[in-house]
């Protein structure tokens, strides 16, 4: 993967860290794709993973929320992904044309701990947010339909999330390494 020297910019930004979100990052993760940030606009990840009380049957074995959380949680420890709780996504800006070179989007966060807008640059997004979450974001239809851009449609049972999450992940991995060996 590319080196950046300033530590907000990374290959992939994965918004949102529920079920979706955990399974994307952990699935770029298990290919080697792991300058990645995971941002979460709560102050705990784990969304419906948290709060679930049906059982999750994944690859035949029933998992419970907690159990699938911890699981995750342990993953973005082994592979030291960086994770930003508190950190809503505001605004997504393509910068291709703006004379950047190495990053080619600019996203704006607000983090309820600190007052101030940041700013993260990234080659692709991954956004495993809300239909309503996206629709408030400041960004241009051409950045959301950008190909770029990988939006994880909203899935109930948490498995469907889970499925779609790391479907998602393993292609946008892929995708990374290739561009990676070019």
């Amino acid at each position: 993967m590319q080196e950046y020297t300033d530590d907000k910019y990374y290959d992939c930004i994965v918004v949102g860290g529920g079920a979706s979100g955990l399974a994307a990052i952990s699935a770029m993760a298990d290919l080697g794709v792991t300058n990645t940030i995971l941002l979460e606009k709560s102050n705990e990840i784990g969304g419906p993973l948290l709060t679930n009380t049906e059982p999750i049957v994944l690859s035949g074995k029933s998992f419970s929320g907690k159990e699938l959380l911890a699981q995750f949680l342990r993953l973005i420890e082994i592979y030291e992904i960086k994770t930003a709780p508190h950190t809503a996504l505001t605004s997504i800006q393509m910068n291709k044309n703006s004379g950047m070179k190495d990053a080619y989007f600019t996203i704006s966060v607000q983090n309820s701990e600190k007052e101030p807008e940041e700013f993260y640059y990234c080659n692709y997004i991954i956004l495993a947010i809300s239909d309503d979450a996206i629709t408030a974001l400041h960004a241009d239809s051409n950045s959301l339909s950008d190909p770029r851009v990988k939006i994880i449609p909203k899935e109930n049972p948490v498995s469907g999330a889970l499925e779609f999450g790391g479907k998602t992940g393993r292609e946008m991995g892929e995708l990374l390494l290739r561009e990676n060996k070019k």
